[in-house]
């Protein structure tokens, strides 16, 4: 490497304009952590400036904890979220409406809710 160079009193003038338009094209480009002391500045200019990297400590992972449960509740202990009745009544309501069906009640008319065994006469006009 080569021997570094003493400045004279003319060039430190120079170069602290110098120093103080790169600077402030930094700040312009909102690179404010990046701007350099006058020493490190003339030490990039010679070649001889090391940027120093801060680094962080690692965060330790954690594997996470299962909860174990001694009791976990059954179906029918439940309670529907959507109709908010339990498993058994909602079993219930399902064997009722399938003795039941929806018809139209006319050509192109309301729909209805028909027991199945007057299905046969669903829709006709007496």
């Amino acid at each position: 490497m080569h021997k570094r160079k003493i400045l004279t009193q003319i060039e430190k003038n120079s170069l602290k304009t110098k120093h103080k338009e790169y600077n402030k094209r930094l700040r312009t480009q909102y690179m404010h952590k990046s701007q350099l002391t006058f020493e490190d500045f003339v030490d990039y200019l010679q070649g001889y400036y090391k940027k120093t990297i801060k680094t962080q400590p690692l965060k330790r992972y954690q594997i996470p904890t299962l909860r174990e449960t001694e009791i976990i509740p059954s179906m029918s202990s439940l309670k529907e979220p959507s109709t908010g009745l339990d498993w058994n009544k909602h079993k219930e309501k399902l064997e009722i409406s399938k003795n039941y069906t929806i018809v139209p009640a006319y050509n192109k008319g309301p729909y209805m809710v028909v027991p199945i065994h007057e299905l046969h006469t669903a829709g006709k006009n007496h």
